[in-house]
């Protein structure tokens, strides 16, 4: 068992908006409907959304996943937004 398994959910959905803010991305959280939790760039700044319909552990999962979809951008270097979020524009 590793320790995304044994760490309970709120604790775990706290870390990983640590790590994201340590990561540069301001945190915000909106009620998405369920279109789940996203990020974009914004004035240079990256913001993840989090959707405050999903669940604690849903929140979690999608900051791991945005962290790992935007590891290789280099931190002051204008990002490309996700094909999702562009459509939705």
């Amino acid at each position: 068992m590793n320790r995304f398994d044994e760490e309970n959910v709120l604790d775990r959905l706290k870390r990983m908006t640590r790590i994201a803010r340590q990561n540069g991305f301001e945190i915000r959280g909106e009620p998405l409907e369920g279109a789940g939790s996203t990020w974009c760039e914004i004035r240079g700044k990256r913001v993840l959304f989090l959707d405050l319909t999903q669940t604690a552990a849903e929140q979690a999962l999608a900051i791991a996943e945005i962290l790992e979809m935007t590891r290789m951008i280099r931190p002051n270097t204008p990002a490309e937004a996700p094909v999702a979020v562009k459509q939705a524009a």
